[in-house]
């Protein structure tokens, strides 16, 4: 038997209110009549815990927390969880232990080698997370197969139904039968089996492509193979000649493209010189003009006229002024002194009008130069690109074409020489894979063999416990058979053809019989064989649904009640009884000792009205 699971208490807040529903002693019925809220009650019972499976409903939604408080071998826990949000980390704590700050554990692991709440509490219970294949089990497989009957399933499918593969490994870890040795060997036998065949299977192709034609003969392929390879390194080499010439044209080709950038730079500064020299010609042509006209006016001055009235004045004597006839010193030497610095003038323009022109032309004679040497040095570029470098980057772009397609004939027949030697070391591999695999399903039929003699007594034992468990619930059974490899069941009763579990009635007794009886003989074994580690609590959901309450049923119904009642009063190793929390629509018939009721209906819901908690 496993360590013992005994829960004290159901706690939940709303608002800032905690509640709390407790479990006294071991065998607990939630009662009332349907849509009362059991089946809510018992799906949250052990949501606190991490369970993926468990149903949300809206009362446990409406909680902002909801807390398991529980015993595992004696040792108290809690367990707290979000009810609003069910992704929400959960906290495990240590009661018993003062100096334990709790554990905040995930839900679901989102980091490699992240412990889930559900794992760790799966750990407690000694259970360990057995893998198959594809197939995994945790605490929600173990919850779904041996510690919880639902409603739903109860009276319809084998053992809560889900994944047979899941089902048939969760039990295999609960009978003590799984080792992960034997996975290992078995997953060792099984690799070892698909690569022997991979080989032969390779093997078998190659030889249908060589009597086929589709081979050549090796002595052809390898001569033709060192033939490419003496093509391959004679391309390689002139691939790699071709390359240097191309980088050496590619030098001097930038050499000239520089050379014209020059020449180009010093074109376009000798233009803007000579547009700057014309621009100062024509200036000081205009200068000049001003000057000459100047010049004219001193020496043919025109008539002038009288300031006052406008009219010609008349002609006077030398000295005398021709507007008031009066004498004047100087007169000659002011016109003389002016006509001499307008003549000073046009000399000293007409000198810097000359420098200019010279200039002008000097700068016309370099501008014609640069751009010649421009038009050269482009020349000389265009001819070197297409003269020398386009022929040698051409003639190194097919030297590297050459050389790779010759790299890729190299490597095909490499491939093809490769494969012709591939009988030889084929029938090698396929030798050395044969014994691996004979090596390894020789450990895995030994481990086998011990581990099916092991299987057989222990279903031989669990189906006597069985047959018990099932005469206690019907008294017309007469047979009762748990298949080795799969668990599956087979009972016979009295004047009744032998049944598996699927051929019995479709929602009626013969299936919740089955399933109670098959989990409480369970535990039956688990205390006479210590390899057997169920955990003893046993969550039933309304096992009494199909039964009736008249006649043959009722009977029925009254001998399955104290079944129940009767494993809960079975101590487990620890010295802690099977805890049964069921569900029932009608009241227990009478009084049990230490069994307790709690009567559930519309006015007195689960949660809604459930006591305060004690401080």
């Amino acid at each position: 038997m496993g360590p013992s699971f005994v829960i004290e208490r159901l706690e939940f807040q709303r608002g800032d209110v905690w509640y709390a529903r407790h479990f006294r002693g071991l065998a607990t019925f939630l009662v009332g009549h349907s849509k009362a809220g059991k089946s809510t009650a018992l799906e949250a019972l052990l949501y606190p815990l991490g369970l993926l499976t468990a149903t949300v409903m809206p009362e446990v939604r409406s909680c902002a927390y909801v807390r398991l408080v529980f015993r595992i071998a004696g040792t108290r826990w809690q367990a707290t969880r979000s009810g609003s949000n069910p992704r929400a980390r959960v906290s495990l704590k240590n009661l018993d232990d003062k100096d334990d700050i709790g554990h905040l554990l995930p839900v679901t692991s989102t980091k490699p080698g992240e412990t889930t709440a559900g794992a760790f509490v799966q750990d407690l219970l000694g259970l360990p997370a057995a893998v198959r294949g594809a197939t995994r089990v945790g605490l929600d497989d173990f919850y779904g197969t041996v510690m919880a009957l639902r409603q739903n399933t109860i009276a319809s499918e084998f053992l809560g139904g889900g994944k047979d593969e899941a089902r048939i490994l969760a039990l295999e870890v609960l009978l003590g039968l799984w080792n992960e040795d034997l996975a290992g060997l078995e997953k060792n036998a099984s690799e070892a089996t698909s690569r022997y065949r991979a080989a032969r299977s390779g093997l078998a192709a190659f030889k249908k492509l060589r009597d086929s034609g589709a081979l050549a003969d090796p002595a052809s392929v390898r001569a033709t193979y060192e033939q490419k390879q003496r093509e391959h390194r004679a391309a390689t080499e002139r691939w790699q000649q071709a390359d240097a010439a191309l980088k050496t044209a590619i030098g001097e080709a930038g050499r000239l493209v520089a050379l014209h950038k020059a020449a180009e730079a010093e074109r376009r500064r000798t233009a803007r010189q000579v547009v700057a020299a014309h621009g100062r010609l024509n200036g000081a042509t205009a200068d000049h003009a001003r000057a000459e006209g100047q010049l004219a006016e001193l020496l043919k001055p025109r008539a002038q006229d009288c300031t006052c009235c406008g009219q010609p004045l008349p002609e006077r004597e030398p000295g005398l002024c021709r507007q008031c006839g009066r004498p004047y010193e100087g007169a000659a030497d002011q016109r003389e002194q002016q006509v001499a610095a307008a003549r000073a003038k046009v000399e000293r323009l007409r000198l810097k009008l000359r420098s200019l022109e010279e200039a002008a032309l000097s700068a016309a004679a370099e501008a014609a130069k640069a751009d010649t040497a421009a038009a050269d040095a482009l020349a000389a570029r265009d001819a070197y690109d297409e003269g020398h470098l386009q022929p040698a980057r051409t003639a190194a772009q097919q030297a590297e074409k050459e050389a790779h397609g010759l790299s890729r004939d190299v490597a095909q027949l490499k491939e093809r020489l490769d494969s012709a030697d591939y009988i030889r070391a084929q029938e090698k591999a396929i030798q050395t894979a044969k014994e691996q695999m004979e090596a390894a399903q020789a450990a895995r039929d030994a481990a086998v063999t011990a581990h099916d003699v092991r299987r057989k007594e222990v279903t031989a034992r669990w189906s006597e416990f069985f047959l018990a468990r099932l005469q206690q619930i019907n008294p017309d059974a007469e047979t009762a058979f748990i298949d080795p490899s799969g668990f599956t069941t087979r009972v016979k009763e009295r004047h009744t053809a032998d049944k598996t579990f699927a051929e019995s009635s479709v929602a009626g007794s013969p299936k919740v019989a089955t399933n109670v009886a098959l989990l409480l003989a369970l535990r039956d074994l688990g205390r006479v064989d210590p390899a057997v580690r169920v955990p003893p609590l046993l969550i039933i959901d309304s096992p009494l649904a199909g039964l009736g309450a008249q006649g043959l049923d009722h009977a029925t119904g009254l001998r399955l009640i104290d079944t129940l009642i009767d494993i809960a009063d079975d101590a487990s190793p620890d010295g802690y009884a099977c805890q049964v929390i069921a569900a029932t629509n009608d009241p227990l018939p009478r009084p049990y000792s230490g069994v307790r009721e709690i009567r559930i209906d519309t006015d007195n819901r689960f949660f809604d009205h459930a006591p305060r908690r004690d401080r």
